[in-house]
C-alpha cells in the first residue's frame, strides 16, 4: 500500500496529465436523460427509513420505467458497505445488486452514487466532515474504496455509471479537483471506459463549476450539478431548514413572497438578504442555467451535464410544485442537460407512498 503523501503526489501528477490515452466508450444503447433518485433506501437511513427496507421492489422499477424515466440514481453510503478491513460487506451490497437486476430487466440505466465516504459528509453543523480533501490518509482510503467498488462492478455493462461523490464541501475548489482525479485514477485501473460523473464543489452548486477541471484525454467523464433554488420555495416548511415550519406561510411559484418576518431564525440556514419580493423562472431559474450552459460551451464542450438532484419538499402547493418542476425541465431541455429528480417515495416525491403520482411527476413529464 502506498503512503498517503505518495498518493497525493500521484494524484497531482494525474491531474496535470489529464489521464492521457483512454479510449472513448462505444455508444451506449442506454440513455441517461430523465432519471429519478431512490433516496433514503441505501443511505441517509434512520429508524423510520431503515437500510434496504422492502418498500422498494421490482414493481417500483417497473413503475419508474413506465412513467418514461430512463435511469435511476442510487445514493449509497459506502461507510455501510465496507467492513473494518476495507472489504465489501456482501450482505449490505446485496440489495443494490438485486436492484441492478431489476434495472436491467426494464432496460434502464443506473448510477452508483457514493453519497458518503469516510471523511466526507455533506451535512451541516456537527455532522459535517470534509477531512477527505486535506488528509492524505483519508484520501487514500477513499481511493481504495473506489478501487474496491470499481473492481466489484467492472464486468457490468455500460448501463451502469459511477458518481465519485455527492455534494462535496472542500474548502477550496482546487482541492476537489485533486480528489476527483485521484478517484478517477482508482476507477480506471479496472474500468478504463466506464462513464464517471465529476461533481463540482460546495454541494454541487452551479456557481462552483467554473473551477472544475476535467481530464483532457478521457472523454468518458461527465459533470453533475444540483439545483434547489429558490430555497424559500423548494424547502418551504422543511423542519431542518425552518425550526417551526407551521409558522411559515405558503410560498407560491411563481408569485409574491409572503411576509416571513415572524419566522424563527435558523443560523445555519438564514433567510436571504434582501428577501426577494417575487419568485419566477425568469429571475430564479433561467439565469443560473444560462450560466451553466455558457461554461459547458466554453470549458465543457462535448461533456454530458447531469442535473443530478432537484426537487420540492412535499408541503408546497400542488400547482406551484408543477410550475417549478416544469420550469426546470424546460430549461434543461433548452440546453440539452440530462436530469435526475430527487426523489422517489420520499419527502420530495414523484410518487406518493400510496402509489399514486405526485405533482412533481406531472411537471416533469407533462405539459
Amino acid at each position: 500500500m502506498i503512503s498517503g503523501h505518495r498518493l497525493l503526489f500521484l494524484c497531482l501528477i494525474a491531474t496535470a496529465a489529464g489521464c492521457v490515452g483512454l479510449a472513448a466508450e462505444k455508444p451506449s444503447r442506454h440513455t441517461f436523460k430523465r432519471g429519478v433518485n431512490i433516496d433514503n433506501w441505501l443511505s441517509q437511513n434512520d429508524p423510520s427509513m431503515p437500510y434496504a427496507a422492502p418498500w422498494f421492489t421490482a414493481e417500483d422499477v417497473a413503475w419508474i420505467a413506465a412513467q418514461g424515466f430512463d435511469h435511476i440514481r442510487f445514493p449509497i453510503d459506502s461507510r455501510i458497505w465496507l467492513k473494518a478491513d476495507g472489504t465489501l460487506d456482501e450482505e449490505k451490497v446485496a440489495p443494490f445488486d438485486k436492484a441492478l437486476a431489476w434495472v436491467r430487466q426494464n432496460g434502464l440505466g443506473a448510477i452508483l452514487d457514493v453519497h458518503f465516504l469516510h471523511g466526507a459528509d455533506f451535512n451541516s453543523g456537527a455532522a459535517s466532515d470534509t477531512r477527505v480533501f486535506t488528509d492524505p490518509a483519508l484520501m487514500e482510503q477513499a481511493a481504495n474504496t473506489w478501487r474496491t467498488l470499481a473492481k466489484r462492478y467492472a464486468k457490468e455493462g455500460d448501463y451502469l455509471r459511477f458518481e465519485i461523490l455527492n455534494e462535496p464541501k472542500a474548502e477550496k475548489n482546487s482541492q476537489l479537483n485533486v480528489f476527483n482525479f485521484c478517484m478517477l485514477a482508482a476507477i480506471r485501473e479496472s474500468n478504463p471506459t466506464r462513464m464517471v460523473y465529476f461533481p463540482c464543489n460546495k454541494w454541487n452548486t452551479i456557481p462552483n463549476v467554473v473551477d472544475l477541471e476535467l481530464p483532457a484525454n478521457d472523454p468518458n467523464v461527465a459533470v453533475t450539478v444540483h439545483f434547489y433554488e429558490p430555497l424559500l420555495f423548494t424547502h418551504q416548511k422543511a423542519p431542518w431548514i425552518y425550526p417551526e415550519p407551521d409558522k411559515m406561510p405558503a410560498v407560491p411559484f411563481p408569485g409574491k413572497v409572503p411576509d416571513l418576518s415572524r419566522l424563527p431564525a435558523n443560523p445555519e440556514h438564514p433567510l436571504p438578504k434582501p428577501l426577494p419580493v417575487t419568485l419566477s423562472a425568469e429571475k430564479d431559474i433561467d439565469p443560473m442555467f444560462a450560466r451553466l450552459a455558457e461554461w459547458a460551451r466554453t470549458k465543457g464542450a462535448g461533456r454530458e451535464i447531469l442535473l443530478g438532484e432537484f426537487g420540492v419538499f412535499n408541503r408546497a402547493d400542488r400547482q406551484s410544485t408543477i410550475n417549478w418542476a416544469r420550469s426546470v425541465r424546460r430549461v434543461c431541455d433548452r440546453y440539452g442537460f440530462s436530469w435526475a429528480v430527487w426523489g422517489y417515495k420520499s419527502a420530495f416525491p414523484v410518487r406518493n407512498k400510496d402509489g399514486s403520482p405526485a405533482p412533481m411527476l406531472e411537471g416533469l413529464m407533462h405539459d
